[in-house]
């Protein structure tokens, strides 16, 4: 996945699944990360807000935490197979499930769905793009736009 800046910090999570905390002034070359812990296999963008770091992974989308100590916790893996690159907006995360056609709007907190839009078919890693109180979004035969994000 692409890394996510998260203040003074990166983290980059790729296929293996293992998270690198590393400082964004002093990327520390290989083995000089902050920190590392396995989190999730990791594919496309993820959405950052605050010091919470919404993630692609290739299951199901992921809330990480990462703390002022570079501590990072897990706090919730979606109950949805949300599996595209997320962005967060209008009080919801909003993610594909770009195997079954489907836009979620995911809550924050605690990554319960709080809608669920059939959308028709995806292309992989098909990703939402916020405007104003619209969700827009490409599929393989136009886009959809969905009002009240």
């Amino acid at each position: 996945m692409g890394p996510a800046v998260i203040g003074d910090r990166v983290l980059a999570v790729g296929k293996r699944g293992v998270g690198y905390l590393l400082n964004a002034g002093d990327l520390g070359g290989v083995g000089g990360q902050r920190t590392a812990q396995q989190i999730c296999a990791a594919y496309g963008g993820s959405a950052v807000d605050g010091s919470t770091v919404y993630l692609p992974c290739s299951d199901r989308t992921r809330a990480v935490r990462i703390d002022a100590d570079g501590t990072m916790t897990l706090r919730w893996t979606a109950t949805v197979p949300a599996n595209g690159s997320p962005v967060v907006g209008g009080g919801a995360v909003w993610v594909t499930d770009f195997d079954r056609g489907v836009l979620y709007a995911l809550d924050p907190a605690s990554g319960a769905t709080r809608e669920r839009i059939d959308v028709g078919e995806l292309p992989h890693f098909a990703s939402p793009t916020l405007a104003g109180d619209h969700a827009y979004l490409g599929t393989m035969h136009g886009v959809v736009a969905v009002g009240g994000a």
